[in-house]
């Protein structure tokens, strides 16, 4: 009888312990600072995509294009990537 009511206490108290344990959980904010320019008018760095340049938009979209061609599996296995301008 004893074990019963021990196993019972204990598997109360985990439940409260469960129950309770998102009672202390803080807010997950992600900040993202807003900026008023478009991506494309970037800087130039060190590490910017040969063939572009900043503040040319049609420069950025052929890169984009470009950039998601390679990652295409199909492509990649035989076909050159194709750009639509």
């Amino acid at each position: 009888m004893n074990t019963i009511r021990l196993a019972y206490g204990v598997g109360v108290a985990l439940a409260a312990a469960v129950a309770l344990s998102g009672c202390g959980e803080k807010a997950q904010t992600a900040y993202t600072p807003k900026t008023d320019t478009p991506p494309y008018a970037g800087p130039a760095t060190a590490f910017t995509a040969p063939g572009w340049t900043a503040g040319d938009q049609a420069a950025w979209n052929t890169q984009l294009q470009m950039r998601t061609q390679r990652q295409n599996e199909t492509v990649r296995i035989g076909q050159q990537p194709t750009v639509q301008r």
